[in-house]
């Protein structure tokens, strides 16, 4: 860092200024470099040494952080992050946690696994770097034995070391930690124990699945030596999701983190085995310098990468509810028989709260269509301003009702424009989202539900169609009107006519 004073300063508050930096800069130090400091500071610290750059932060990294400060104080000995891809988990939990481990104690034993033995020996060489940086040797001396600085093996001259491997090849002659309790003695570094390309294969992920039972255990000098993983998810039977329903046994402790904090979603009930860690970060994009809400837009445009890498949520590649490829696009509209409005309305208009919905479908002999939608966050009054405008914009056509659910401010726009001379009709909410998905399903299966191909909200719909579960997974303010829809225009008329429809 540079200083430069105001030309107009005298010098003595020149100096002043610098003997107030110079203070500043060796506070900063001692707290990077004090064994029990936070791992955050010792990162920002030798990360520009190192890497001749300054260490670019967004607000997860402290989160991340002080968690991993918990693993090496002993609090927590399991612990499993979710996080996107290119969010800096390698720096975070395996580069800098790892040197942060010889430099707290230079006896600690590390085992690194990850997909590729290429990728295990890059991360453990660059474990080596940040050890033999000339900052790091002047606060703590661990010396790497000159006969053992192969990049996937090494020892300290203290008897501690490393080895890298691949999470599905041989892992043996080492283990993490040794038989000391009283502190901290290493560590078990999973990271990305699958590539992306492999998450299809069952048997790839079985291979790696096992290795938490017959293998990566018995590696552990004793069972309070922390395991760590760290990892974007990849499929609902991943190694995440294997651990977090109870592959071990074990109880874990889960950081998720994805792309978009939505504080309103509760953890879930399948995870049954992970112990929820609560970030305090706001709601909206996790880092926005990586990825602004536009920019998260976009990414959507692939619904299942979206769903898990992203959003750390995996749901089947077909759909987690509706068949993905039953739904049919439409560029152009045939004749439509009649229209109708479907509305689903939020209760409250914050952040994390889910959108009000406005949509316009068609019946036509082919099946329903999605003509229009209207989407956003309204209170009360600007709530009925967009609803008499989408009412005003369609009233020409053949509309046989304007549909709204009958609930919390659902209530009150019935009300409202039923004094407009609007024709409300108001929708019963007697079962729930899941029961209603399973409902609606058979009708996309058969490919009677038309949505627009190219308008500017159908990005967001293919993906929220593509996560709707019915059990709270991500949002599902689009698709609620949805399956209003096709029980009312699909279901309800063909029971009139005798139609019979089943799952």
């Amino acid at each position: 860092m540079v200083l430069t004073p105001p030309r107009s300063a005298s010098p003595d508050d020149q100096a002043a200024r610098v003997s107030l930096l110079a203070a500043v800069v060796a506070k900063r130090k001692r707290e990077a470099l004090a064994p029990g400091g936070k791992l955050l500071d010792f990162t920002r610290w030798f990360f520009p040494e190192r890497e001749g750059m300054e260490f670019i932060e967004g607000p997860h990294h402290r989160v991340i952080g002080e968690t991993l400060d918990r693993v090496l104080t002993g609090e927590i000995t399991r612990l499993i992050v979710t996080i996107p891809p290119g969010y800096t988990k390698t720096e975070a939990a395996v580069v800098n946690f790892i040197a942060k481990g010889f430099h707290i104690n230079p006896r600690a034993r590390f085992i690194h696994a990850t997909f590729s033995d290429d990728l295990a020996r890059e991360n453990s060489d660059k474990v080596l770097q940040l050890v033999g940086l000339d900052g790091y040797q002047q606060v703590r001396a661990v010396s790497v034995r000159v006969d053992s600085k192969a990049k996937d093996r090494w020892k300290t001259t203290e008897g501690g070391g490393m080895l890298a491997k691949a999470s599905g090849g041989p892992i043996t002659g080492f283990r993490a930690g040794y038989m000391d309790r009283t502190m901290f003695t290493g560590a078990l570094v999973i990271d990305d124990p699958l590539k992306p390309d492999d998450a299809f294969s069952p048997t790839k992920r079985k291979t790696v699945n096992q290795r938490a039972t017959n293998t990566f255990r018995s590696r552990l000098a004793h069972d309070d030596v922390p395991i760590i993983v760290i990892m974007q998810r990849l499929h609902s039977d991943d190694f995440a999701g294997h651990l977090l329903t109870g592959a071990t046994g074990e109880k874990w402790h889960h950081l998720n983190l994805p792309v978009v904090i939505n504080n309103a979603e509760e953890y879930p009930v399948e995870w049954t085995h992970g112990i929820p860690i609560q970030h305090g970060l706001p709601d909206g994009p996790l880092w926005e310098d990586k990825h602004s809400a536009e920019e998260i837009e976009v990414l959507k445009a692939d619904a299942y990468t979206f769903a898990s890498q992203y959003m750390q949520r995996p749901v089947s590649i077909e759909g987690a509810l509706f068949d993905m490829e039953g739904f049919k696009w439409w560029n152009e509209l045939p004749r439509i028989e009649y229209y109708s409005i479907y509305a689903d309305t939020a209760q409250k208009t914050g952040e994390r709260n889910d959108f009000s919905v406005l949509q316009l479908w068609g019946k036509a002999e082919t099946g329903i269509y999605l003509v229009d939608q209207l989407r956003g966050k309204w209170e009360a009054p600007q709530l009925e301003q967009m609803s008499i405008a989408f009412w005003e914009k369609h009233k020409g056509k053949h509309i046989r009702g304007f549909n709204v659910e009958d609930k919390a401010s659902g209530t009150g726009l019935i009300q409202s424009l039923r004094k407009k001379g609007i024709p409300v009709v108001g929708i019963p909410r007697d079962r729930d989202k899941y029961t209603r998905g399973l409902d609606a399903a058979p009708w996309v299966a058969t490919g009677m539900v038309n949505l627009p191909a190219n308008e500017e909200y159908t990005v967001a719909l293919r993906a929220e169609l593509q996560m709707f579960d019915g059990l709270g997974t991500g949002w599902d303010d689009q698709v609620d009107p949805l399956m209003d829809a096709i029980a009312d225009m699909l279901a309800e008329t063909h029971a009139q006519q005798g139609w019979i429809m089943t799952r």
